[in-house]
């Protein structure tokens, strides 16, 4: 028979309270994200593809975004599986596999709560001429608004961060920090 002292039981129990509440904080710690994509002008919410993940703006030319481990995460319709950081969240939004636009979301917010709160990502591609255009705007902790026109894909060898190599200088945020001339 194993026998314990009043004050180990209240140890025991003070462990396991924290146990408990710690595994309560990690699994309710993930953000609720949310994708919204609209289509217009002929075009298809079946044909967009947005991956997520990190890439590395030291890279070559914007054809290895096309190579790395980023997870789809919409395709057609949200698969409920977006969980950002704090820090950089890549995203690369296709196009019918023949436009593509990539940039970074960052999220500075560690300093303020515990996890990344969620965001509402909201995507509206449509045409202009033989130009795709693509409209972004989150909502959340983190806000960003833009409107920057896709590229075609078959062009990314000569691309960096969006932008032809020869003027793509040090890129920061993978778009623009200027507004776009149209």
């Amino acid at each position: 028979m194993l026998h314990a002292s009043k004050q180990d039981i209240l140890k025991i129990i003070k462990i396991h309270s924290l146990l408990a509440l710690s595994i309560a904080l990690f699994t309710s710690c993930g953000n609720n994200n949310e994708i919204l994509v609209n289509t217009n002008n002929d075009l298809q919410v079946e044909n967009v593809e947005i991956k997520y993940g990190f890439t590395s703006i030291n890279r070559e030319n914007d054809s290895e975004l096309f190579n790395s481990n980023l997870k789809t995460v919409f395709d057609g319709k949200y698969k409920n599986n977006l969980s950002t950081i704090f820090g950089e969240n890549d995203f690369l939004i296709i196009y019918d596999d023949k436009f593509y636009y990539s940039f970074r979301h960052f999220i500075f917010t560690d300093f303020k709560s515990s996890s990344p709160k969620g965001h509402e990502y909201n995507f509206s591609l449509y045409k202009r001429n033989d130009t795709i255009l693509c409209d972004v705007d989150i909502i959340g902790e983190e806000p960003m608004k833009f409107t920057r026109f896709m590229s075609e894909i078959k062009t990314a060898k000569n691309k960096l961060g969006n932008t032809p190599i020869e003027k793509a200088g040090t890129i920061y945020n993978m778009k623009e920090m200027e507004e776009e001339k149209e």
